[in-house]
């Protein structure tokens, strides 16, 4: 059964915070000074904040309740919310406008994404688990520079550098490594990228409102495939 998606364009945060973190310790020191540094999660997960979310109307509020209940146990997937530095097509001398965006449910959806395709991009190869570079073709944008980002299969990932490139077909040094073997041909989502996620426990996810009307709330996502092990 398909994931739902976490309605982020339905709360309008302020400020979005999405990175990969790696989580290191010490592997000693040599008594030459030099210290090796051990990864111990298989080369980071993405942690994501979305903070600045002010609860308007009763809909919002409403939403936000039904997910924060939701929430609790539960996995799920987080937009990354990248288009800006997406490899976007260009129209008229600038780059060209989106659609406008579609959900195929307005609570709980499934498909988030552009009611006009946008971005349209694959695996050109079949990728190995724990991969850390891959070939995409970028069929419908612009070519691929380095520091996007995107999701396969709810996995994300951001392009570390391009190593080579054809025309629109770009190899490219990504982070994290892959946890799955991903087949050619799979579809590389630039316009609306998401992974997979739980919260953060221990946030305190209740909206204090002024007057029963607004509030301002933040919440913090860390990805998670434990089911997928």
């Amino acid at each position: 059964m398909p994931l739902p998606i976490f309605p982020v364009h339905e709360f309008n945060p302020q400020a979005i915070k999405a990175d990969v973190t790696v989580a290191e310790i010490s592997g000693g020191t040599s008594l030459s000074g030099l210290e090796d540094v051990i990864l111990t999660d298989g080369g980071g997960k993405w942690d994501i904040t979305y903070s600045g979310i002010t609860l308007r109307t009763p809909r919002q509020i409403r939403l936000w309740d039904m997910w924060t209940s939701f929430m609790a146990g539960n996995v799920f997937l987080v937009p990354l919310v990248s288009l800006r530095t997406a490899p976007r097509p260009s129209a008229g001398g600038g780059l060209a406008r989106v659609s406008q965006l579609y959900a195929n449910d307005p609570d709980y959806p499934t498909v988030v994404r552009y009611a006009s395709p946008y971005i349209v991009a694959q695996l050109v190869e079949p990728i190995p688990l724990r991969a850390t570079q891959m070939a995409i073709n970028v069929a419908q944008g612009a070519r691929i520079q380095g520091g996007e980002r995107f999701s396969i299969n709810g996995r994300a990932f951001k392009i570390e550098r391009v190593l080579s490139r054809s025309e629109q077909t770009a190899t490219v040094r990504t982070s994290p490594p892959s946890r799955e073997a991903i087949g050619a041909g799979a579809a590389v989502n630039f316009e609306w990228p998401v992974v997979q996620c739980r919260r953060v426990p221990g946030q305190d996810l209740a909206a204090n409102l002024t007057m029963s009307r607004y509030g301002e709330v933040a919440i913090s996502f860390v990805e998670d495939f434990s089911d997928a092990n």
